[in-house]
């Protein structure tokens, strides 16, 4: 097994998907980003709201999105989003966990992300979606529509983590074990040299509200 990989099914706690033979590792540095932020963002706000979206390239086309690409997309999604709640008490204080993929070494690489947001600001991650597949567009300078992709993981328009629920922490597994996904280390044996396992937004310790 690879370093700083797991197969168990459960980690700090947490159910994880490491498939139906325990036959998909995970990355631990990957799974700590999506438990730490998910912990962080339930400590800080009384509903946090969590969906996962698949960004590509067109595969017969020479405009490929490389990890810079996406980093400057989900820069410009935040921007935009937050502009939207600039009079609001309620801001949407967005987190990312973002992964790399790429299956063979002829084929464009792709990413996988989860958001993390205050679920008192947004109530339906498809507004998420919508916004980083208009920046995927512009960035690729393209119509196409696809490259974008709202995970069935989502449901109809995300996770919902309600801490004054009953079901608070089955929520929160079920955040874990949706984001464990991004975890896995299948698909990225042919990833960019030198390219991180995992990025994840910067968390700071904040009061409780």
């Amino acid at each position: 097994m690879l370093v700083n990989t797991i197969t168990s099914n459960e980690y700090r706690g947490y159910a994880i998907n490491t498939g139906t033979n325990n036959n998909l590792p995970c990355n631990t540095k990957t799974l700590d980003q999506i438990i730490d932020t998910t912990e962080y963002m339930t400590s800080n706000h009384s509903k946090t709201l969590a969906i996962r979206i698949d960004i590509h390239s067109e595969q017969d086309s020479d405009k490929t999105l490389n990890r810079r690409d996406v980093t400057r997309i989900l820069e410009n999604t935040k921007r935009n989003i937050n502009t939207k709640f600039k009079d609001s008490k309620n801001q949407p204080d967005i987190k990312t966990i973002v992964t790399t993929e790429q299956t063979s070494p002829e084929a464009n690489p792709h990413y996988h992300v989860m958001y993390l947001v205050n679920g008192n600001a947004i109530q339906n991650g498809y507004s998420i979606y919508e916004e980083v597949n208009k920046q995927v567009k512009n960035k690729l300078k393209t119509d196409t529509n696809g490259l974008v992709h709202f995970s069935e993981s989502n449901g109809t328009q995300g996770i919902m983590i309600d801490r004054n629920s009953e079901n608070f922490e089955q929520q929160k597994n079920n955040v874990v074990y949706a984001g464990s996904y991004l975890a896995k280390t299948r698909s990225k044996e042919h990833n960019p040299k030198g390219s991180r396992v995992s990025s994840s937004s910067r968390i700071t310790k904040s009061n409780s509200k």
